[in-house]
């Protein structure tokens, strides 16, 4: 394929001139968004990329997490693997109530890598290092956002108080989790 038939994006993703496949992706950090639009993606195009948070449109014929390859070497695939989220409408219906991203507006972290709004009310997301695998959401928490453990690898148990009355999509990384409600 010749460099006309392709078109690159300002974050060095390579895609096919019609726009519908994904050839080569690029190392980002925080999130990618895949436009929506695309249809496939190249069976070793995230080969060596690091993406903090990958989000793949519902568009796209991808809907498991173990048909992305990100590395073919088994000691780095630990690294490479970013949360990935896999959209089931468009990007522009998510819900705002629920949904945050790291880089959006002020936050604090406490000390498991846990963030939340100032205010205490929103659980917002856990950052990579989290690596614990229960944790307890403290009182006075309402809304815990939509993929707001998407980095985990780890099975995750959650603990939440009786506050918590809105709990986004997704809540989990591939490591999956549960939810347990305390008295």
């Amino acid at each position: 394929m010749s460099n006309d038939q392709l078109w690159m994006d300002s974050n060095g993703f390579v895609y096919s001139a019609d726009g519908r496949t994904l050839l080569k992706g690029a190392s980002v950090e925080g999130a990618y968004w895949i436009p929506e639009g695309v249809e496939e993606i190249e069976p070793e195009a995230l080969i060596g990329c690091r993406i903090g948070t990958l989000h793949i449109p519902w568009t796209a014929h991808v809907h498991e997490y173990e048909q992305l390859v990100f590395s073919k070497d088994p000691e780095e695939n630990e690294e490479l693997m970013p949360a990935v989220y896999f959209w089931t409408k468009d990007y522009k219906n998510r819900d705002e109530e629920t949904w945050a991203f790291e880089d959006e507006g002020e936050y604090r972290v406490d000390e498991y890598g846990v963030g939340y709004s100032l205010d205490g009310h929103r659980l917002l997301f856990a950052r990579h290092t989290f690596k614990d695998e229960n944790y307890s959401v403290p009182d006075g928490v309402v809304t815990i956002c939509s993929m707001a453990f998407g980095c985990c690898r780890q099975f995750v148990t959650l603990s939440i108080p009786r506050s918590v009355r809105i709990i986004g999509d997704f809540v989990f990384g591939p490591g999956g989790g549960k939810i347990v409600i305390r008295a």
